[in-house]
């Protein structure tokens, strides 16, 4: 089985395809010109990055707010004085000064209004009533009860009149329950029921339990939003009129505003808004944070429309600030090295850092038999400020909690040669900045080798270095088993350096034979292994196995061994423009073995493995590697070559000794960039005019065309 695996610069064999009658130099022309570079720069690297489990862009959530008036009470009619209920001259006027009670009662009551009643013997005091004009009915009744109020009495309608009995008496008898629309009128305590439309009735007895007489809020249903009132005329008016003042629809004059967070936990960031607008002390119920985790967003709702502007601007803030904490998924396009490589790279790097970290948390950990403390204030609270809430973003921006464990991960897209990177965005600007220092164009290095098998004759019994150093060729020579290079097999002992391959081989060549083995031209990545073979895969004999029984067949284990000639260079580029070069070379010959029985071909070996360090664009030579081969020829006349005694004289016995060595150059070329690619192409291109000397021997475009076509099939 034959193999060849050449690494050439340029893709001759897609050569082979065109037609016979087109031009050989019109083919290549097109074809060089095909695979010449455009000079385009590389792309850049590109990054993207999305939240887990994130939704698509027209389906992202932005909030909603709602903007309210900020008014919660209403502010109702100007009030209305008695003097503008009267009637004019219809009106009733009072001129009553240090009167008693039951004086004041028969006045009122018995001569003005003409109402019968009747005054509790337990009623005492005096009451001074004046008009500066005429009231109406109404409102000199609604005088009167203010002014027994004042000595704690007032008036109750039991059957067909009035009792003016003391305020602790003001029960004792069903009242009249009315709503305020159809209020009786007359004078007394009476009961109405008023239903709340907007406010809590427990809310709204909070409110009117400071500003009322005591006992004037009979009961509360909680169910149907009812508060149950009772009072005079006065009273049940004042409360009324503070019902209305606060029964509004405070949901219209709220502020509310929806926000999605992006990266944090709507719990979380609730809790650092309530600290920062000092929810929890001075700062009251004016704005409040709920968090929502079903939309993972928070509610703000506040009476103030201004704060909606100071809470966004916090919340985005601090949604900021926590995204750069929270694990998202990074996706970064590779450009110039394997994604499995890159990934093997950077995980690496982030396991270390990872093992710094705990080493480092474990050395602040305490001592043993000891407890940690903390220290706090003496009510265990976190003292806030009135100025806080006032505080500006900015101030607080450099706050941030104990940065918790950060696990990055990364995964090797092989297919579309990228990197899932799986970290906060805080880490992946490290990871980022690894990035841009391994993801680069990587360094190339042109191979140029010629191996050659040079015939030692007498002008060369005593090798290759003895013959280049005792002639006019002005070289210096260093032994590979010295110093820092190193060999891994015996026999190859000498190298030179030199700048012209040619040179040397036509010199050689005018002296004795020179038969070049190979001479490929092959590009390698810096670090990466390059591998030329050209030969057989030879099957070799490993094992043979055979049953007891004598009929059973011979089982032989065959292993294919590559021959013919191998070389593997790996070149390193530093960063002084010098190149180092691991090679491993192998030329091999099959025989047949006569040393064993064995039914399986000999293989000759040469080997070397070296490293080497040669400047760019110098050519390296490797020799001292000889090989012997001794050879008996015999012939004779026929017929008189087997006389006896006499046959000796019609046969011919040669004898020879034929010694070669193994000669090798190397001639590195760093490739930098596109354009340095470039020159190599069109000095390669014209290496291959078929108007040249050497083609010209070799049959000019015909042979070229025919080698073509072989090629192809």
């Amino acid at each position: 089985m034959k193999s060849l695996v050449p690494v050439c610069i340029l893709g001759l064999l897609t050569l082979a395809a065109c037609s016979s009658t087109d031009s050989v130099e019109d083919v290549l022309a097109v074809k060089l010109n095909e695979l010449d570079s455009t000079g385009k720069p590389l792309p850049t690297a590109r990054f993207s990055s999305r939240l887990i489990g994130g939704a698509p862009a027209d389906q992202n959530f932005n909030g909603a707010m709602h903007q309210g008036s900020g008014t919660f009470v209403s502010y109702g009619a100007p009030p209305v004085s008695v003097g503008q209920l009267s009637k004019g001259g219809d009106g009733y006027s009072l001129n009553l000064v240090g009167a008693s009670i039951a004086a004041a009662a028969k006045s009122v009551l018995g001569d003005t209004l003409g109402l019968n009643y009747i005054v509790d013997p337990r009623v005492s005091g005096t009451v001074t009533l004046q008009t500066t004009s005429p009231v109406s009915r109404e409102a000199l009744l609604d005088i009167f009860e203010a002014a027994l109020s004042v000595n704690g009495a007032v008036v109750v309608k039991r059957s067909d009149s009035y009792q003016v009995v003391p305020s602790s008496e003001a029960f004792s008898s069903t009242p009249q329950v009315s709503v305020p629309s159809v209020s009786p009128k007359g004078p007394g305590i009476k009961v109405q029921v008023v239903e709340l439309k907007y406010v809590s009735a427990e809310e709204m007895k909070g409110i009117l339990g400071p500003i009322s007489r005591q006992g004037s809020i009979l009961r509360v249903d909680a169910t149907r939003n009812l508060i149950m009132l009772a009072g005079t005329n006065n009273d049940l008016s004042a409360m009324r009129e503070a019902i209305g003042v606060f029964d509004v629809d405070w949901m219209e004059g709220m502020s509310v505003a929806l926000h999605p967070l992006k990266a944090s936990q709507p719990s979380a960031v609730a809790k650092e808004l309530d600290t920062i607008f000092a929810n929890d002390s001075g700062g009251g119920k004016i704005i409040r944070f709920i968090p929502n985790e079903r939309l993972n967003s928070v509610l703000v709702i506040t009476s103030r429309p201004a704060y909606l502007q100071r809470a966004s601007s916090w919340i985005q803030k601090l949604d900021r600030l926590a995204s750069t904490n929270e694990e998202q998924l990074f996706v970064y396009d590779i450009q110039n090295r394997p994604a499995k490589e890159l990934a093997k790279v950077l995980q690496a790097v982030v396991n270390e850092q990872s093992t710094s970290d705990a080493a480092g948390q474990s050395a602040n950990a305490v001592a043993p038999n000891l407890e940690q403390a903390t220290l706090s204030t003496a009510d265990d609270q976190p003292q806030t400020s009135a100025a806080t809430e006032a505080a500006a973003p900015s101030e607080l921006e450099g706050y941030s909690a104990e940065p918790a464990k950060v696990k990055t991960s990364i995964v090797a897209d092989v297919e579309n040669n990228a990197l899932l990177i799986s970290t906060t965005a805080r880490e992946f600007e490290h990871v980022q900045q690894l990035l841009r220092q391994l993801d680069v164009a990587p360094t190339q290095v042109l191979l140029e080798a010629v191996i050659a098998e040079v015939t030692l004759n007498n002008e060369l019994k005593f090798g290759l270095r003895w013959f280049f150093e005792n002639g006019n060729f002005g070289v210096s020579f260093s032994d590979l088993a010295s110093g820092g290079t190193r060999m891994a097999f015996p026999g190859f002992g000498w190298s030179y350096a030199t700048n012209d391959i040619r040179v040397t081989l036509n010199a050689l060549s005018s002296i004795t034979d020179v038969n070049v083995v190979s001479a490929p031209t092959l590009m390698a990545l810096n670090n990466q292994k390059a591998t030329l073979q050209v030969g057989d895969q030879v099957p070799i004999v490993t094992q043979q196995a055979a049953s007891v029984n004598g009929d059973s067949p011979v089982i032989n284990s065959i292993q294919l061994k590559d021959t013919g000639i191998i070389l593997s260079v790996i070149p390193r580029v530093n960063s002084s423009g010098r190149v180092m070069l691991d090679i491993q070379q192998e030329v091999s010959d099959v025989v047949k073995t006569t040393s064993s029985g064995i039914d399986s071909p000999t293989i000759q070996q040469r080997k070397v493995s070296t490293r080497v360090i040669v400047n760019d664009n110098e050519s390296l030579a490797l020799g001292g590697l000889i090989q012997q081969k001794n050879s008996i020829g015999r012939s004779q006349v026929p017929l008189l070559g087997d006389i006896p005694l006499f046959g000796n004289a019609f046969k011919n016995k040669t004898d020879s000794i034929k010694k070669t060595e193994l000669l090798i150059f190397i001639k590195p070329r760093i490739v930098r960039d596109v354009t340095e690619a470039r020159d190599v192409t069109d000095e390669f291109r014209r290496k291959l005019d078929f108007r040249s000397d050497i083609q010209k021997r070799r049959g000019g475009k015909n042979a070229v065309q025919q080698d073509l076509k072989r090629l192809a099939y």
